[in-house]
């Protein structure tokens, strides 16, 4: 009966606390953000599938011996309206388990995504309001505090303070401003809600752990844009020189990471790891290279095993 039920049991336990915790530990990724953070989505998609099928092959064990064909006819009998005779209180509790965890993920990804693009708008309506208008996107608020940040979306917002232009060299400023304009361009924002969305759904230590890790991530892919166009040592010293850049996502604990008197409403990611990781020359060696190469495969198995395990 458990046949097919075990094996995505396991991965959904060992996806939903043990790794999480070992990726967010790994030092690797700061050396590959692109490729750790398709593992991190890799590891949200195949653990939300385990966690998902494993009840659902459990409550379809009676109809077949696989869980694709059992859903088949469990899916015919309920368009039929009936209920399958050879299902008992454990196949029916299993079923029932696994329509609340749908409903339940699903629901707080798309609650999660409508708050955060509230949250978003009307930030963007308060600086349109508050700032001066730089240009088309860029606003400049009157505060002393240096401070830059995004406010990503289909029209999004470059905020900077004039205390980030009186503390900056043009080039300083220049790399701070491409940083953003990255992540206004990839819509860095729709990479990070997914795991708030997680986090909400399983507000545990692997959830703010995975949260933490991919919003620091998407910093150092932006960093990596600006390094590209200005270089990596200005926007280095101008990380040191503002104290760091806010994520494109706003805290979901409105809580203000640059202080109560600062303008940022975003998680401010580590500083000394992105600085650090910006003056460190990139390591050219093949072994660098494999890292990223596996990290790539990885995520790829992580997807593709349990779909071909539940549609074989």
């Amino acid at each position: 009966m458990f046949a097919d039920a075990w094996p995505l049991a396991v991965l959904a336990v060992l996806l939903a606390w043990p790794v999480p915790i070992l990726l967010a530990r790994a030092s690797w990724p700061r050396r590959h953000a692109r490729a750790a953070i398709a593992l991190w989505q890799a590891v949200g998609i195949a653990g939300g599938l385990a966690l998902i099928g494993a009840p659902l092959a459990v409550g379809v064990a009676p109809l077949d011996k696989h869980l694709r064909t059992g859903l088949v006819v469990l899916w015919r009998d309920a368009f039929h309206l009936r209920v399958p005779a050879s299902l008992g209180l454990l196949q029916e509790a299993a079923l029932a388990l696994a329509a609340v965890l749908t409903v339940r993920l699903v629901g707080v990804t798309l609650l999660s995504a409508l708050r955060i693009e509230r949250d978003l708008r009307r930030q963007r309506d308060a600086v349109d309001l508050a700032a001066e208008h730089a240009d088309r996107q860029l606003r400049v608020l009157e505060h002393a505090s240096p401070a830059a940040y995004c406010l990503p979306g289909t029209r999004p917002r470059i905020v900077i303070t004039e205390g980030t232009i009186a503390a900056l060299a043009p080039d300083e400023l220049e790399a701070v401003l491409a940083h953003e304009r990255a992540h206004a361009k990839w819509r860095h924002e729709l990479v990070v809600q997914p795991f708030v969305a997680w986090e909400s759904a399983l507000p545990l230590p692997p959830a703010r752990r995975a949260t933490a890790s991919v919003t620091a991530l998407v910093e150092m892919l932006a960093d990596d844009h600006a390094a590209r166009a200005v270089g990596r040592p200005a926007l280095a010293r101008a990380l040191v020189a503002i104290g760091g850049t806010a994520g494109p996502v706003p805290n979901q604990r409105a809580e203000h990471d640059q202080g109560a008197d600062g303008p940022g409403a975003a998680r401010v990611t580590p500083t000394l790891d992105r600085v650090q990781r910006l003056v460190k020359a990139p390591a050219a060696a093949l072994s660098e290279r494999l890292v990223g190469s596996a990290a790539w495969f990885a995520a790829v198995l992580l997807v593709a095993g349990p779909t071909w395990y539940v549609l074989r």
